[in-house]
C-alpha cells in the first residue's frame, strides 16, 4: 500500500492535476464543491477537456448544491466527450471528494476546488493498492444513481467484502448504510484509553458525540480538538463552533484555534488508529451527507499525521472562556441545535423508503 499526504489545498491540486495530465485510460472524478474559477493557476476544466479529447474516459459527478460550473465550461467538457453529471436529489448531497486515475491511483479527503480555498490548510491522501478497488466500487454506485450507463464504470458496481488492512476505505450513505460514521466514532471514543485528537472546521456535534466526549474526559482520556479561530466559509459555523467549545471546555476538553483556516477532517485515537475523510464533526455529516474517507492503523501514517498536527497546534491559540462570555442567546442556540438534530433524525426515518 503506497500513499502520500497533502496538507495544503494548493499542493493537493498540484498533485491531482499531475495525475490527471498523465492519465492513460480513465479519470473518475466526484466533488462536492467544484467552481470553475481556478483557471489562472489550476485549470481543471481545460486539462479534463484535453484528456477526454485524446480518448481518455472522463466521468465526472459534481454535487448540484455545492458546485457552480458555468454553461460554457459544461459545454466545453461535454463536447470533448466528458460524461458529466450533477448529483441532484431532494434527499441527500454528495459531500465526497474523490479522484481516481487509471483505476490505480485515488485521491480522497476534504479538499474541494474553488479559488477561495486555495491557501487553506486541509488534508488529502493519495493511495495506490487494493483499497482503490473499493473506491472504484463506491464511485460506480453513485455514477449508476446519476444515470450513468457505461459498462466500463458499472462493472465496478458490486458489493465487496470489507477487507481491513493498514488503510481501508469507508463510505457513508445515511440512512441506509451499515458502515456508518456514527458506529466508528462512538466505538472509538468510548473505547479510547489515553488520547483523542479531532480536527474539524465545523463543530456542531450530535448529542451522542457530546455525551461520549464528556465520558471520555471523565475517565481520564486526554481530549483535544482543533478548530479554526475563524471559520471563513461559511462564517455562520462560528456560532456553533464557539458555542460547543464553551460548553465542553468546562468538562476538561481542550480546544486549539488555528490562525489560518483549517478545513481538515480527522480523528486519531491513542496514537494507534484514525479516520481521515470528507466528514465534519457535525449533525449534517453524521446524519445527512454522503461521505467517504479512509480508516487506518498504519503506524508510519499515524506518525506523519501526528507531526503535521503538532505543527498546527504550535501555530494555534488555546481556547479559554475569556474568548467567549456566556451568551444571552445560549439557551436559544441549545434549543435550535437539539431541534435541528431531531428534525434530521425524523427526515432520515421519512426517507428510509426512498
Amino acid at each position: 500500500m503506497r500513499y502520500k499526504i497533502y496538507t495544503k489545498t494548493e499542493k493537493a491540486w498540484d498533485a491531482m492535476l499531475h495525475a490527471i495530465s498523465h492519465a492513460k485510460s480513465s479519470i473518475l472524478f466526484e466533488m462536492y464543491i467544484f467552481v470553475d474559477d481556478t483557471s489562472d493557476s489550476h485549470d481543471f476544466i481545460e486539462i479534463l477537456r484535453q484528456k477526454a479529447a485524446s480518448g481518455v474516459k472522463v466521468k465526472i459527478i459534481f454535487d448540484a448544491f455545492g458546485s457552480k460550473v458555468s454553461d460554457a465550461s459544461v459545454k466545453k467538457l461535454r463536447e470533448a466527450g466528458v460524461e458529466l453529471f450533477f448529483f441532484r436529489t431532494l434527499f441527500r448531497i454528495t459531500h465526497r471528494k474523490i479522484l481516481i486515475v487509471d483505476e490505480r491511483v485515488a485521491f480522497i479527503g476534504g479538499i474541494n476546488i474553488k479559488k477561495f480555498f486555495k491557501k487553506w490548510n486541509d488534508l488529502s491522501i493519495k493511495i495506490e493498492g487494493r483499497v482503490v478497488e473499493r473506491i472504484l466500487s463506491s464511485f460506480a454506485h453513485i455514477y449508476k444513481d446519476c444515470g450513468g450507463k457505461d459498462e466500463f464504470v458499472l462493472k465496478y458496481d458490486k458489493i465487496l467484502s470489507i477487507q481491513k488492512g493498514k488503510i481501508w476505505f469507508f463510505e457513508h450513505y445515511p440512512p441506509r448504510n451499515s458502515f456508518r460514521l456514527k458506529k466508528y466514532y462512538s466505538d472509538k471514543i468510548e473505547n479510547a484509553c489515553e488520547k483523542i485528537l479531532i480536527i474539524s472546521p465545523y463543530f456542531m456535534p450530535n448529542h451522542w458525540v457530546v455525551k461520549a466526549l464528556k465520558k471520555a474526559s471523565r475517565r481520564g482520556v486526554k481530549v483535544e480538538i482543533i478548530l479554526p479561530r475563524i471559520a471563513t466559509h461559511p462564517k455562520v459555523a462560528n456560532i456553533s463552533n464557539y458555542f460547543y467549545m464553551h460548553k465542553l471546555y468546562k468538562h476538561g476538553i481542550k480546544f486549539f484555534l488555528t490562525n489560518e483556516m483549517n478545513h481538515s477532517k480527522i480523528m486519531l485515537v491513542d496514537g494507534e488508529e484514525g479516520i481521515l475523510g470528507s466528514q465534519n464533526v457535525d449533525i449534517i455529516s453524521f446524519d445527512f451527507n454522503m461521505e467517504s474517507g479512509v480508516f487506518f492503523t498504519d503506524p508510519d501514517l499515524i506518525k506523519e499525521l501526528e507531526e503535521v498536527i503538532e505543527n498546527w497546534k504550535k501555530n494555534s491559540t488555546p481556547y479559554s472562556p475569556k474568548m467567549r462570555n456566556t451568551h444571552l442567546l445560549d439557551i436559544f442556540y441549545d434549543f435550535c441545535f437539539n431541534f435541528f438534530e431531531h428534525v434530521v433524525k425524523f427526515y432520515n426515518k421519512f426517507t428510509r423508503a426512498f
